[in-house]
């Protein structure tokens, strides 16, 4: 099936809560992908010269340098009765394969961490000041990979760059 047939049959339900546009889906799959391993593709050294690298704001994070926004995102996305110290615990062995070593803490049903989709789509998806909206339009396939041929969708992980 052609990426524009699998997008046509979609329903607008589906889309909307993807928050891409048929259009932008259809030809998001025709050209090279720009972000083929979603987090470490993404988040590298910009040619602004800004560190937006996991690790950089991994380190911020285990020093207890939280930003206020994100704060408020992590909250909002902990499990019920389970309070955020804002500091983040030493994993810079979970840089060697971004996000999948971040999934052994943020499981769906973790009861010590905030779940990794909750937490990413807060952060990515929400704010008035989000780089993440301003610059992919909250692209679903910046991160999500659609394999056309079986219809199922991926997050890819990787080493940090």
């Amino acid at each position: 099936m052609k990426a524009s047939s699998l997008f046509a049959s979609l329903s607008v339900a589906a889309v909307l809560a993807c928050g891409v546009a048929p259009v932008q889906a259809a030809t998001a799959t025709a050209v090279a992908d720009p972000y083929p391993n979603a987090c470490v593709s993404c988040h590298v050294v910009g040619k602004d010269k800004v560190d937006r690298r996991v690790g950089t704001m991994l380190k911020a994070w285990t020093a207890g340098k939280v930003d206020a926004d994100l704060l408020a995102k992590t909250r909002a996305a902990m499990p019920a009765g389970v309070s955020v110290k804002g500091k983040h615990p030493s994993a810079d062995d979970s840089l060697e394969d971004v996000p999948s070593l971040c999934l052994d803490c943020h499981t769906p049903d973790s009861k010590k961490a905030p779940p990794f989709a909750r937490l990413m789509h807060l952060v990515h998806l929400t704010g008035a000041k989000n780089e993440f909206l301003t610059t992919h339009k909250g692209d679903c396939a910046t991160c999500h990979k659609l394999d056309a041929k079986t219809g199922t969708w991926s997050l890819p992980s990787a080493a940090e760059q």
